[in-house]
């Protein structure tokens, strides 16, 4: 059917107007972004001013004036705050999220495990975020998914990955029974102010964490060599299965990668996240000199965090040092007291029964002297373990590790004893566990006590004997002794008895002698 000339004009007229609906909508939109980014800056500006805490501190090296809204440098091991910016302020960690999943895979499964994905896997993210395409009922090992976790940062993955760990510890496999795990994790760790919902980071208001919180994860994160390797690759390739038909590669977004625009050569691994609510947050280590340092930042705009990340970074290397307690703590040397020494008779070869941890060091500023920290003891030390007491050093309120004082069970010399005859001389040589006697303090106290326990009970049994008459003579007279006595204390009762009723009559006798004496009548001459 042909259309008529008004008909045609009138479409025409509608397609004019539609096209200029369009454009308007697009310049509009250009209008509000451009808006929103000069928002968006302005607000980066502002929180470079916001405070940093730990330039608070006195003697302490000034930090970065940085973006983020919250930020932390921590040294890995002692867990100093070596940089402090609202490190307890909750904030939401994106994927960041995906440090603690990661974690809490590599501690209680087998990387061969084949992690299916379920459907609410599959379809409670989001299409639009990062995911690897993976469908219902597929599946790939640990290793894997955990690269596509860390890699690709895929959210599908990530659920995957919480179900199966929730099911290996006998939770329900759901996001939920995760997040109990993920929590009880995070208390474990020491976490002040964190609570999961999520294996991913999506968006919810029970998900957040803090800088520092996230901080303490990440030591326990990038202590595990393979987790390092995972966080720190830039493309991985996952090849064909019969439980998954596709071949491709995955790639990291994450620019303090190797080959990467801010690339950071000392850096161990590193985790990007981004949410809107979040903006972008990460989380990284780093390694120089044998210093291994962790740094957090969230709330920062692109490709700031990645620049304040390497910021940080060089701020701890350039200003920090670790100094072994060892080679200075001279108020609670051992070697110095008697108490705790040997010498090479019965116990061996000479030495101080206890110890400090050799390994053990403080972080402070280059600028700072050993001397000048302040220290108290901890005695709180497992049952089984050979810690007595914990050192703990500070610098000015901030805390820069810990010592660990132990029992120490010197090394025994081997003794030589010489035998000469007149036709030959022969070396015979000892063995060291004949001539040396381990000593263990604990069952040193614990054999005395049951030796004076012993004792106790071989006088007490001694006197019972010297006490006890045997002849019969004897016992008759002790009978008539005993019987005498208490006779005697019978009538020393009575007498006190009749002593205390004699008094108790006499007073009375004058209070009524002077009543009658109150109340007699007065004659009048």
């Amino acid at each position: 059917m042909k259309l008529r000339l008004f008909d045609k004009l009138k479409i025409k007229n509608i397609l004019k107007i539609s096209c200029i609906w369009l454009i308007y909508a697009s310049v509009l939109t250009q209008s509000v972004t451009v808006y929103a980014d000069v928002d968006r800056m302005a607000e980066w500006e502002s929180r470079k001013s916001l405070p940093v805490e730990s330039n608070e501190v006195t003697d302490w090296p000034e930090g970065p004036a940085i973006g983020a809204g919250s930020a932390i440098l921590m040294e890995m091991n002692t867990k100093t705050v070596l940089y402090a910016k609202n490190i307890h302020q909750q904030m939401y960690p994106a994927s960041i999220t995906k440090i603690m999943t990661s974690l809490l895979a590599y501690e209680n499964c087998n990387l061969n495990d084949m992690v299916t994905f379920s459907y609410d896997a599959v379809h409670d993210v989001p299409v639009d975020g990062a995911n690897m395409g993976m469908d219902t009922d597929e599946a790939l090992t640990l290793e894997q998914a955990l690269y596509g976790v860390l890699v690709k940062s895929a959210n599908e993955t990530a659920s995957a990955v919480g179900e199966h760990v929730a099911a290996s510890l006998g939770k329900d496999a759901t996001a939920a029974g995760f997040a109990e795990v993920m929590n009880a994790k995070a208390d474990e760790i020491g976490c002040l102010n964190t609570h999961f919902a999520n294996a991913n980071g999506l968006f919810d208001e029970n998900h957040y964490t803090t800088a520092y919180d996230m901080a303490l994860i990440a030591c326990e994160f990038f202590k595990h060599s393979l987790l390092c390797q995972m966080s720190s690759t830039t493309t991985y390739h996952i090849e064909p299965t019969p439980y998954q038909p596709d071949d491709f590669w995955i790639s990291s977004k994450n620019q303090l990668l190797k080959g990467r625009e801010h690339e950071y050569e000392y850096l161990l691994g590193s985790k990007t996240g981004y949410l809107d609510s979040s903006r972008q947050t990460l989380v990284s280590a780093a390694e120089k000199n044998g210093m291994k340092l962790v740094c957090v930042v969230f709330q920062e705009e692109s490709p700031y965090q990645f620049e304040d990340t390497i910021a940080l970074f060089n701020y701890g290397f350039e200003n920090f040092q670790k100094v072994i307690v060892e080679d200075y703590e001279t108020k609670y040397s051992l070697n110095n007291f008697d108490l705790f020494e040997t010498e090479s008779d019965l116990f061996g070869s000479s030495g101080s029964l206890m110890k400090l941890d050799e390994n053990a060091y403080v972080v402070i500023p280059n600028t700072a002297d050993f001397s000048n920290l302040e220290s108290s003891l901890l005695y709180e030390a497992a049952d089984d373990s050979d810690t007595i007491a914990t050192i703990q050093y500070s610098m000015n309120g901030v805390a820069v590790g810990t010592c660990d004082i132990s029992y120490h069970v010197a090394t025994p010399n081997t003794f030589h004893f010489y035998q000469t005859s007149p036709e030959n001389e022969e070396v015979i040589s000892t063995p060291a566990s004949s001539n040396v006697v381990f000593v263990n303090i604990k069952k040193i106290f614990i054999g005395i006590g049951i030796v004076a326990l012993a004792l106790m009970l071989v006088f007490s049994f001694i006197s019972f004997i010297n006490s006890y008459n045997f002849s019969p003579k004897r016992r008759e007279i002790k009978q008539r002794r005993q019987k005498r006595n208490r006779e005697a204390r019978q009538a020393s009762r009575i007498a006190r008895k009749n002593a205390a009723l004699h008094r108790k009559h006499m007073r009375r006798r004058r209070t009524d002698y002077k009543r009658r004496r109150r109340n007699r009548p007065i004659h009048k001459r």
